[in-house]
């Protein structure tokens, strides 16, 4: 008889850039307040491909060049049905100190750095935020010293039970 359970089953809603290179929008100079929400204008920013970061940083696939301090995300996607998202999660992959917002509404805030993707739980509020149709994904990360890296997608995990 087993001691564990089984692996878990792990749904990609909105990818990252770890297998197949994703669009965001990004800027590296501090962009107006509100640049988290929906209803922002991010026409003005550049167009990347990520994971930005800069090479050398374990686990990374850099596709864009980041080396200043800080940059801003944008990216949108559509959600055809939220009902099925039970158990969704950030896959993320940060280096480092990290604010993730799910249409406007703060959602997580991680420190210190990965070396490679990994699932963050989000809670309640954080399902709440999401809904049926356009959504927009944000991502402020902030780099203090060492290597650099960031590139996030959405999951959903259901949990297998022992049989």
């Amino acid at each position: 008889k087993s001691l564990y359970l089984p692996p878990p089953i792990v749904e990609t809603v909105v990818p990252t850039s770890q297998q197949k290179p994703q669009s965001w929008r990004y800027t590296m100079s501090k962009p107006a307040d509100g640049w988290q929400k929906t209803d922002f204008d991010d026409s003005m920013w550049k167009e990347g491909q990520g994971g930005f970061g800069t090479e050398g940083t374990p686990g990374a696939k850099v596709r864009t060049e980041w080396k200043t301090l800080n940059i801003w995300l944008r990216r949108t996607f559509d959600l055809k049905d939220i009902r099925q998202l039970r158990h969704p999660q950030l896959a993320i992959h940060h280096d480092e100190y990290t604010e993730v917002y799910i249409n406007g509404q703060l959602v997580a805030k991680l420190g210190g750095y990965t070396t490679s993707y990994v699932r963050v739980a989000l809670d309640g509020k954080a399902r709440k935020a999401l809904k049926a149709g356009s959504n927009c994904l944000a991502i402020h990360c902030k780099q203090t010293k060492g290597g650099q890296y960031i590139d996030a997608g959405l999951v959903n995990v259901t949990e297998r039970t022992k049989k």
